[in-house]
C-alpha cells in the first residue's frame, strides 16, 4: 500500500514539476547597456541568475531521477533527455542524463551530458546522501535571446535533511541541500570562464507549488556567505553574497521573487545590491503576484545609482 502511494505520488510530482512551470515562458531579452558605469555589473547579475537558473534545473533534473531510482521509463525522465546507468565499479554506479531538447518550460534549449555518480548503498532518500556530478559539454541556448554558453564542472550535491520533494506537504514540510564545486564556462563573445558555487537550498511548499530558498555557505579570502565567486567576463575576480536568502517560487517560474544579493568586485572598485521582487513599473510586488523586474543599486568609485533589470 506504501509502495503504491508513494508511486502515485512519484507521478504526481513529475506532473507537477512538468506542467505547472509551463505556463509562465517570460524571459525578456537582456536590457541595453546603459553605459553609466553600471554595465560590468549589470552583465554580471544577468550571467550569475542565469547560471543558478541552469544549476537549479540540473538539480531537479537530478531529484527526478534520482525519485525514480534511475529508470529508463519515460514517467521518470527530464523534459527532452534520456537516462542511461553504466556498470557498477567498485561500490559505485554511474547515470548519464543526455539531453537533447528544451527543458521543461521551454525557456532554453539544451544538449550534452551530465554525469551522476552515487554509492550503490545509498538512496537519495537518506539524510547526508551525496552525489558526485560531472557537468559534460552542456550547451545551453536561452530561447528569447538565441544567446549560447557551454558549461563543463564538478560538484557535489547533497541532501542534507533526507526526504524526496515529492514528499513535501505529505508529512515532510522542508528539505536542504547542498551543493557546491565549479564550472567553466564558455560565453558567446568567446571569454572563458570560471563560476564557483556554493548554494544552500531549502525546498519548502507542497506538490505544484514548490518554493526555493537560497543562501550561500562559501568562504574565501575574508568574503562569507557567498552564493558564487569567480572571474567575470572582463577578467575581474567577483564576490556574490548573500544577506538575504533569495526565493523562487515555482508558481512563477521558478524566478526569484524576494531576497537580496551582494555583488562586490574589489579589484575595479565596484559593486551592487540586488534586490528582487517587483513588478514592470518598478514596483514592490507581493506573493502570489509574480514580479517580472529586479533592482540594481550599483556604486563604480564614487558615482552611483539605481537601475531595474528584467528577469
Amino acid at each position: 500500500m506504501k509502495t503504491n502511494l508513494f508511486f502515485k505520488l512519484s507521478l504526481l510530482f513529475i506532473a507537477a514539476f512538468t506542467l505547472s512551470i509551463t505556463g509562465c515562458q517570460k524571459d525578456p531579452i537582456d536590457p541595453i547597456p546603459d553605459g553609466n558605469g553600471s554595465t560590468t555589473v549589470q552583465q554580471l547579475s544577468q550571467d550569475d541568475n542565469h547560471l543558478q537558473k541552469i544549476d537549479d534545473d540540473i538539480n531537479l533534473d537530478i531529484e527526478v531521477m534520482m525519485t525514480g531510482g534511475g529508470m529508463k521509463s519515460t514517467t521518470w525522465l527530464p523534459c527532452n533527455a534520456t537516462i542511461d546507468s553504466a556498470n557498477v565499479v567498485n561500490d559505485t554506479i554511474t547515470y548519464y542524463i543526455t539531453y537533447h531538447g528544451l527543458n521543461c518550460p521551454e525557456t532554453m534549449y539544451r544538449t550534452g551530458k551530465v554525469e551522476v555518480k552515487k554509492a550503490v548503498g545509498t538512496q537519495w532518500h537518506m539524510p547526508g546522501a551525496t552525489v558526485m556530478v560531472k557537468i559534460i559539454n552542456l550547451q545551453i541556448t536561452r530561447v528569447a535571446t538565441q544567446k549560447t554558453i557551454t558549461i563543463n564542472g564538478v560538484k557535489t550535491h547533497k541532501n542534507v535533511t533526507g526526504g524526496l520533494l515529492v514528499q513535501l506537504g505529505y508529512g515532510v514540510n522542508t528539505i536542504i541541500h547542498k551543493t557546491h564545486g565549479f564550472m567553466t564556462v564558455n560565453f558567446d563573445d568567446g571569454s572563458n570562464r570560471t563560476w564557483n558555487i556554493a548554494r544552500r537550498i531549502v525546498y519548502t511548499g507542497t506538490l505544484g507549488a514548490f518554493v526555493i530558498g537560497v543562501d550561500g555557505f562559501g568562504q574565501v579570502g575574508g568574503y562569507s556567505d557567498l552564493v558564487t565567486w569567480g572571474v567575470s567576463r572582463n577578467g575581474h575576480q567577483f564576490y556574490i553574497s548573500v544577506p538575504q536568502p533569495v526565493h523562487y517560487f515555482q508558481a512563477c517560474n521558478f524566478n526569484p521573487v524576494n531576497g537580496i544579493q551582494s555583488i562586490d568586485i574589489p579589484s575595479a572598485n565596484k559593486g551592487a545590491t540586488l534586490t528582487f521582487g517587483f513588478d514592470s513599473n518598478n514596483q514592490p510586488v507581493v506573493p502570489p503576484e509574480c514580479p517580472t523586474k529586479y533592482k540594481l543599486d550599483w556604486y563604480h568609485g564614487q558615482n552611483s545609482g539605481t537601475i531595474f533589470l528584467w528577469l
